[in-house]
C-alpha cells in the first residue's frame, strides 16, 4: 500500500447528534428568536484530511513512520504492535462557530454560546468517530482491522507531539494551525492516528486498549 492523502469533506451532523441538547425546543432572547440548529449548520465546515503511512518498525518507546516520523509513546507503540500502516488524520469544523460563540458570549448570550460551544465539541467527535468507523468496515472487508485512535496528549503521548503531525500532513490545506503550547487553532479541531491490523494475525489480533488496565477512571478520554 502506497501512502496517500486524500482530502475528505465529512457530511454534515445527524440531527440526533445533537437533539439531546437542544431538547427539540427554540430558545428566545428578549429581542429575537434563534434557532441554533440552523444557525450552526450554517456556521461549521467540516473537512478532514488523511493520509497512510508505512510503518517502518516499532520498539517499547516510539512508532517509527517511513519518511523519517518519530512518534515517541511507549503506550501508542504497544497500541501500534502489530501494525503495518497508520492513518494520521486532521479534521475540523471550522472557525466560524467559534466567532459566533465569542460574538454571543459578548451580547451577554452566555446560554447560546455555551449550547453552540458543546454542539461544536459534540459534532467534531462525531465526525472523526464516524471517519474511524467508516475506515474500520473498508478494512475490515478485507479481513483486516484498526486499532483505537489516539491524538497527542491522550495517556503518555505528549501534546507536542501534535507537531509531528502536522509534518505529516498538509495542515494548511483545513486552514488548521498549532498555537506556541501546541493547541490547535480553530479549537474545534482533532489531529490523531490509528493502525491498520494486517490479515497475516491468525487469529486476528484484538485492538489493545490501555484504558483497561489504567486506575484513572475518571478520564474524559477513558475508552472502556
Amino acid at each position: 500500500m502506497e501512502s496517500t492523502t486524500i482530502v475528505e469533506t465529512i457530511p454534515i451532523f445527524e440531527n440526533n447528534a445533537v437533539a439531546h441538547l437542544l431538547e427539540g425546543m427554540r430558545y428566545r432572547s428578549s429581542s429575537r428568536h434563534i434557532n441554533l440548529s440552523d444557525t450552526f449548520e450554517e456556521l461549521i465546515t467540516p473537512h478532514l484530511q488523511y493520509r497512510i503511512i508505512k510503518i517502518d518498525h516499532i520498539n517499547k518507546g516510539s512508532v517509527h513512520l517511513r519518511g523519517g516520523l518519530n512518534l515517541s509513546s511507549p503506550i501508542l507503540a504497544k497500541v501500534m504492535k502489530n501494525c503495518e500502516h497508520a492513518v494520521c488524520f486532521i479534521a475540523t469544523i471550522g472557525s466560524d462557530v467559534e466567532g459566533e460563540i465569542t460574538r454571543l458570549s459578548e451580547e451577554n448570550h452566555l446560554s447560546y454560546a455555551y449550547i453552540l460551544d458543546t454542539m461544536g465539541s459534540t459534532v467534531i467527535e462525531s465526525m472523526v468517530d464516524k471517519f474511524h468507523k467508516s475506515m474500520g468496515k473498508q478494512y475490515g472487508a478485507k479481513g483486516r482491522g484498526v486499532t483505537l485512535r489516539f491524538s497527542p496528549g491522550y495517556c503518555d503521548w505528549h501534546i507536542t507531539e501534535q507537531e509531528k503531525l502536522f509534518r505529516a500532513l498538509d495542515s494548511n490545506h483545513l486552514d488548521v494551525e498549532l498555537t506556541d503550547s501546541c493547541l490547535m487553532r480553530p479549537r474545534k479541531s482533532i489531529s490523531g492516528i490509528f493502525g491498520v491490523l494486517p490479515s497475516s494475525i491468525n487469529p486476528p489480533a484484538l485492538p489493545y486498549n490501555p484504558c483497561s488496565k489504567c486506575k484513572k477512571k475518571n478520564c474524559p478520554s477513558r475508552r472502556n
